[in-house]
């Protein structure tokens, strides 16, 4: 599945309108799909913030990796690349918890 919060965020959005209007007009109808709307953003943001935590797990443990393989080797020429992997994941998991 390909979560994105933008779109997590306008059907919460899109559903409460649904929903306030629904209820105002006193279409049930309306209402109910309003709340289901809003139910289904509700879910999408959860899985599309787990991906992205996720992802930047693999980025920290990848990152972490790498500088160690490189310290064993003693190969100095990636190590940036490998702490930028490795802090581009730490503050991806930390900016979705």
């Amino acid at each position: 599945m390909d979560a994105s919060k933008t779109d997590a965020n306008k059907d919460k959005f899109l559903g409460n309108v649904k929903d306030t209007v629904g209820g105002a007009v006193g279409n049930e109808s309306m209402q109910a799909e309003g709340k289901n709307q809003h139910a289904a953003g509700e879910a999408q943001g959860m899985v599309a913030t787990a991906e992205k935590y996720l992802s930047g797990a693999y980025d920290q443990v990848a990152g972490a990796v790498k500088g160690a393989a490189n310290a064993i080797t003693g190969d100095t020429s990636d190590e940036a690349a490998a702490k930028a992997q490795r802090t581009k994941g730490e503050a991806q998991k930390k900016w979705n918890s």
